[in-house]
């Protein structure tokens, strides 16, 4: 039996300004090449673990990326679909699919369901053969998305259960083509639109772990895993900032043929959220640039990570806002390390040189909307051709836990770092920021002897800073993450909407 692959990943700020608007910005795999170092820990790679058979041969069509944050134009991506959709047909004959998806991908309309609109179009082509697909924590999914297809996303946020999620895909995909179930799923959405800092569902603190609102429905989800015919349960926790209809939270349970019990799942667990939806609020207190900074500054212990919620490069931000910086130097904070992207910087610094002195405008060089550039003097510390390697732990599906197996990687293209300020120490990359302790350390930052350490993130750092960090405080930073949504011009959002409509009603059968 033949299987094909096929993957589109893209996580849609629809906010930012760096719009994915040319075929320039999309990146092609065909063929092998969607399988060639594939990390053994992912979605895929899991996938092709569970699918090892005598009798299945795996054939990749098209994967494709694309390397803005921003929204995908309508051209591009009927493009983009159509080269997948065309891709599926040519290796035919197929027994059945399995699509690598992110979930959170927004188009522009037509096309704001746009993994939705792809599931549609394949199975328009390729008629009522068995498809399955693995999704992201934040995937914004819509019913018709779930009637074409048996999803199977992450159960964890920061997300390390990839692996995981794609042996069951490949499990539940071959017992299909066995003709050993016939999987059915129905879709409840809840009108919830983040935090994604209070959606965690997991911490390295084993107290505050157990007292995370969705650690308790995770738990309660796997035992009703646990029933005769039930296939999988998944929260979903949604992408807030991606303008469409589907855009909160959602309970998809699958079972074999049992659509009633796969509404009743879905609902009872629906109902569990909304009613303790306002604990996503008390996760994690949110603070003010100036007053998080003071805390960690009277905080005996070090160090102490502030986290960036605006500019998170994660949800697309240009991950450029120098707010936290400028709060630091306002405050008078001492033996600090942060990074921003600023490509301008970068090449003054490689032009001055190491122990160079210099007077210079820093961040906001690509979205002011939020906030200015500032003006510092600093001298050039080092500079570095930004590769290194993540040796974890770290977000993305690799595990709580240092594994060798699991390092890789990474080049954000050549990096500056400036000393100003009182030992303030920031880290200018041309390409992309980390949200990993090695980025900082390959940097030449020794985290012990720093005071204050700044990531722009929501969930992605934990796994790697929660370790090794005294405490870590939110701050309420301006940017394209922003916290308050309803301060986002949104236009295809389902209203109402909690937390933005605060006073509104809602059961699952509504």
């Amino acid at each position: 039996m033949r299987i094909g692959i096929a993957g589109l990943s893209h996580e849609t700020n629809t906010f930012a300004l760096e719009q994915n608007d040319t075929m320039d910005t999309v990146g092609i795999r065909c063929g092998e090449t969607l399988l060639t170092n594939v990390h053994p820990r992912s979605f895929i790679g899991g996938f092709v673990e569970g699918a090892k058979r005598d009798d299945i041969e795996l054939v990749p069509t098209v994967g494709i990326g694309f390397g803005r944050g921003g929204i995908i134009h309508a051209d591009v991506y009927q493009r983009c679909r159509d080269m997948i959709v065309t891709g599926l047909k040519e290796a035919g004959p197929l027994d059945g699919v399995y699509f690598a998806l992110h979930g959170a991908m927004v188009a522009e309309a037509p096309y704001t369901d746009a993994e939705g609109e792809l599931a549609l179009e394949v199975r328009r082509a390729l008629g009522n053969i068995p498809m399955v697909a693995t999704y992201d924590f934040h995937a914004i999914m819509s019913d018709e998305e779930v009637e074409a297809l048996v999803p199977f996303p992450n159960n964890t946020n920061p997300h390390i259960d990839g692996y995981e999620r794609g042996l069951e895909a490949a499990k539940c995909l071959l017992q299909m083509l066995d003709g050993k179930i016939n999987p059915v799923s129905h879709r409840v959405f809840v009108p919830i639109i983040g935090p994604n800092i209070g959606q965690s569902t997991w911490s390295h603190l084993p107290d505050e772990e157990k007292e995370l609102l969705l650690y308790q429905l995770n738990e309660k989800r796997a035992e009703m895993e646990e029933t005769a015919t039930v296939i999988n349960i998944t929260i979903l926790g949604g992408y807030g900032y991606g303008d469409s209809p589907d855009a909160g939270m959602s309970i998809v349970a699958t079972t074999d043929g049992d659509s009633e019990l796969a509404k009743q799942l879905a609902q009872e667990l629906a109902t569990d959220l909304w009613e303790q939806r306002e604990r996503l609020q008390t996760v994690r207190p949110i603070y003010s640039i100036d007053e998080g900074v003071k805390m960690a500054m009277a905080d005996p212990r070090k160090p102490i990570l502030l986290v960036d919620l605006g500019d998170d490069p994660g949800s697309a931000c240009p991950a450029d806002s120098p707010a936290v910086l400028e709060g630091l130097l306002r405050c008078g904070a001492q033996d600090c390390a942060l990074t921003i992207r600023d490509a301008e910087v970068v090449r003054a610094g490689l032009a001055a040189g190491v122990g160079a002195n210099l007077d210079i405008t820093v961040g906001g060089k690509i979205d002011q909307r939020f906030y200015q550039p500032v003006k510092i003097t600093a001298q050039v510390k080092s500079i570095d051709d930004g590769r290194y390697m993540i040796c974890g732990p770290t977000h993305g599906g690799w595990g709580r836990e240092v594994n060798e197996e699991a390092f890789r990687e990474a080049n954000v293209g050549k990096r500056v770092a400036l000393r100003t300020g009182n030992k303030i120490d920031v880290i200018f990359s041309q390409g992309r920021t980390g949200k990993d302790r090695d980025f900082f350390k390959s940097a030449g930052i020794l985290l012990e002897e720093k005071k204050i350490l700044v990531v722009k993130s929501n969930q992605a750092h934990r796994a790697s800073f929660d370790p090794v960090v005294a405490d870590t405080i939110e701050l309420n930073s301006p940017g394209v993450s922003t916290v308050d949504y309803a301060s986002l011009p949104y236009r295809y959002l389902h209203r109402p909407i909690w937390p933005i409509d605060e006073t509104m009603h809602w059961t699952p059968s509504a």
